[in-house]
């Protein structure tokens, strides 16, 4: 079993074994917090292709329209994200809630996602990343896919190393698209798009057909931003980790892609996404940014429900991803309840803890 598939593996029993033993009934109503943002990225339907590398990235839209359904019948309300900022500043007199947001701009968001949104009623929030709509932006973990996928070998140099591998199957294709990944997530985000687009040269994979086909248009935006269902939010134009840039690039990487969005889309965008949004790749001066630049919300990926208290940091939201591989509802109940969060910071104290005994004796 590869890595990936043992990871994956060893969460899903994570999960199920939480939710076996009835934990969100028993412990729910002291974790769940008052609401969610739940984080998607691809809607698309069931592919047949054996190869998928990125499909904890993506869910189907049948998927997506039992989870509206799934919410609503557990007494949650969908809402936009200034509803969700106001209702954490007044959680007493609010019912819990739950905010759909889809990152990139991927253009199945709208030929997939938007159907199923607008037939419910739901609202909805997607964070463009404006260079990918301008073709000027590289999505270097697609591109890295799309190598892999087309190729019967492969011969990537990373920063001074160099990834040579057979590809000539699914488990070869997939071993190798892990290591590529994990060694350009390493490097400086420059380095990274600067071995990506040499590589794509190297197997004939075009970025700028990629990119046009999997990307929504400005047309397109447009036509979602004149629904009042939709809200437009901003994710920088490159998609670069901020904390990896200095500060005025990151300001600009953020201020410029609001400012593109509010010239393309007639909106300014209130509301911004962290690309990636991890601890790592996402810091104070960051956050900071977010605010200083005017967003009224900003969102992660740091793993967590809502509580009260984020009504004081609204510029460093945490969200659920909806992962593709773990397509099930009582699964999405366990994350809602919030328990597997709460024991995922009661497991890092205890290792802070004992890493602070360690050090000090």
């Amino acid at each position: 079993m590869r890595l990936q598939a043992l990871r994956r593996f060893v969460i899903r029993s994570g999960l199920e074994g939480l939710h076996a033993g009835r934990t969100p009934a028993l412990f729910g109503r002291w974790t769940r917090g008052c609401g969610a943002i739940l984080m998607f990225h691809h809607v698309r339907p069931a592919a047949d292709a054996r190869f998928r590398p990125n499909s904890h990235l993506e869910v189907t839209p049948e998927f997506l329209e039992r989870v509206i359904h799934h919410v609503r019948e557990r007494g949650m309300d969908i809402v936009d994200l200034d509803e969700a900022a106001a209702r954490l500043s007044d959680p007493e007199h609010a019912r819990r809630f739950v905010v759909l947001t889809f990152d990139d701009g991927y253009r199945n968001n709208l030929v997939h996602a938007y159907p199923v949104l607008k037939r419910a009623g739901a609202p909805f929030t997607i964070y463009v990343a404006t260079g990918f709509v301008d073709g000027t932006a590289t999505p270097w973990w697609d591109v890295a896919s799309a190598i892999v996928a087309g190729s019967r070998s492969i011969r990537v140099a990373i920063d001074g190393t160099t990834i040579e591998r057979r590809v000539e199957n699914v488990a070869e294709k997939q071993r190798a698209v892990d290591a590529l990944i994990a060694a350009l997530i390493r490097v400086p985000e420059d380095e990274q798009r600067r071995a990506v687009v040499a590589a794509a040269v190297a197997h004939g994979v075009d970025i700028a057909a990629l990119v046009r086909a999997s990307m929504m248009s400005w047309d397109e935006i447009r036509a979602l931003a004149a629904d009042p269902l939709a809200t437009i939010g901003a994710h920088t134009i490159g998609h670069y980790a901020l904390s990896r840039l200095d500060g005025q690039r990151a300001r600009a990487e953020m201020a410029a892609s609001a400012e593109r969005i509010a010239a393309m889309a007639g909106i300014r965008p209130r509301h911004f996404a962290y690309p990636y949004g991890s601890p790592e790749t996402v810091g104070a001066r960051d956050v900071a940014l977010a605010r200083e630049l005017g967003f009224a919300t900003a969102v992660t990926t740091r793993r967590g429900v809502l509580v009260p208290a984020h009504a004081r940091h609204l510029h460093a939201l945490p969200r659920i991803s909806v992962n593709g591989d773990y397509q099930q509802l009582r699964i999405l109940d366990l994350l809602l309840s919030g328990v597997p969060y709460a024991i995922e910071r009661r497991i890092n104290r205890l290792r802070g803890r004992a890493s602070a005994s360690a050090s000090s004796g």
